[in-house]
């Protein structure tokens, strides 16, 4: 039997946390005795207590925010009880490498990691760092991960590999905003590789995707990247599948199927009772057809869109350059330079460039039966040494791409949602 073991990724309502309150001395020394030489303090916020090393002005706004998304697991697992109502720890560490040194204490090896649920025999957390990285980046590593330590006590310890990353990817792409929590936000990375998956006739059939065990899981993403990214592709896939399709008619039975394995039910036995077999084949069918027509949301193409126009900014910031007072400015400017962008994710390398004038415009809506398609535009700097803001408007939400600069005075680019 393994040491410990670890679930990890590399990679709603609205209901205001309250401010984040120090727990009892025992709970802070605990958290403090196996980092050694790293001192965290620890705030409790309604559903976490948050071991840190950052002030308690930094860390409310990762308290707010997570305590609303636990209230959303919450509502969409009402059904569900915890093995312990205790609140959940939640390690926050400043950097990267106090992130990967607090973790070894675990003998845990975080490096690989950009954040993880863990559970050993001494401990289990929620963890990840905040520097060098966008706010945003890092609510999306928490509500995936957060997902994945709900998962283990609300729903159980034995949720199939697929499903628990499945589910943690569904929640991964939710956006929050003042006025809640908005799920099913299907970006195009994900899409990409199931659609060439399901071309090439590579993707696993549903029987194999729930067999998958952790240990497999495991060793695939070690060893086969591009097979462990199709994995994650396809589960995220499955999922947002059986909760969306067909009018949401198969989110009864994954619900059913969850039930099933909370109670005990082998894998084989609680599929077999919420699928049955003789519809398995009908509905991996469906399930092809489904992926094999889906696109990503206008929301998360915009962001994507906008995250090439925030780099390219940056890149005029970083060389002096004056700023541009309108999209047409920025795009001639980018232009200029030559300016492109590639991304690699889940096998899939995508290039961008300025020459390409859809990138500076976004999908909102249909007329007339076809796309409707509009500018962004730029918004007047939050402060006289960060640059434009740019927003798609009309979208719902809407998001903005905002500036602002870290401890060390860099520049870091950043969503919001409104």
């Amino acid at each position: 039997m393994t040491r410990w073991l670890t679930l990890l990724t590399c990679i709603w309502l609205f209901c205001p946390s309250p401010a984040l309150a120090e727990p009892a001395p025992e709970a802070g020394a605990a958290a403090r005795q196996a980092g050694e030489e790293i001192a965290l303090r620890g705030f409790r916020s309604r559903h976490y207590v948050i071991y840190t090393n950052l002030s308690r002005e930094e860390t409310l706004p990762y308290g707010r925010h997570m305590d609303r998304v636990f209230d959303q697991y919450q509502r969409r697992f009402a059904s569900f009880m915890p093995r312990n109502p205790d609140p959940m720890p939640l390690y926050l560490l400043r950097t990267r490498e106090q992130y990967i040194r607090y973790l070894a204490n675990y003998h845990i090896d975080a490096s690989n990691a950009g954040g993880m649920f863990f559970v050993t025999h001494a401990a289990q957390g929620l963890a990840t760092w905040v520097e060098s990285g966008s706010r945003q980046k890092t609510f999306r590593i928490l509500q995936h991960e957060g997902f994945h330590q709900f998962a283990w006590n609300y729903l159980g310890p034995n949720l199939p590999v697929w499903l628990n990353e499945g589910l943690a990817q569904y929640f991964e792409d939710a956006i929050l905003t003042n006025q809640g929590m908005q799920l099913g936000i299907p970006g195009g990375t994900r899409i990409e590789r199931v659609h060439r998956a399901i071309e090439q006739d590579n993707v696993l059939s549903f029987e194999q995707l729930r067999d998958v065990t952790a240990e497999h899981w495991g060793r695939t993403l070690r060893n086969r990247p591009d097979q462990s990214s199709l994995l994650y592709a396809q589960s995220w896939s499955v999922v947002y599948f059986l909760i969306h399709a067909d009018e949401g008619r198969h989110k009864d039975r994954l619900l059913h199927y969850l039930k099933l394995l909370n109670r005990g039910s082998d894998n084989d036995q609680a599929w077999l009772m919420s699928f049955g077999t003789a519809g398995l084949a009908a509905l991996e069918q469906s399930w092809r057809g489904y992926a094999s027509r889906q696109k990503p949301s206008e929301i998360a193409t915009a962001t994507d869109r906008l995250v090439f126009l925030g780099t390219g900014l940056r890149l005029l910031d970083e060389r002096g350059q004056n700023m541009p007072g309108s999209i047409d400015q920025l795009r001639d400017e980018l232009q200029r330079f030559g300016f492109s962008l590639r991304k690699r994710e889940l096998g899939i390398i995508r290039d961008q460039s300025a020459q390409d004038e859809e990138l500076f415009r976004f999908e909102r809506g249909m007329v007339g039966g076809k796309p409707y398609e509009a500018e962004f535009r730029l918004l007047t700097p939050s402060r006289s040494d960060l640059p434009p803001r740019i927003v798609a408007p009309g979208l719902s939400p809407e998001p903005t791409l905002i500036w602002y600069r870290d401890a060390d005075g860099d520049l870091v680019l950043d969503i919001e949602y409104r």
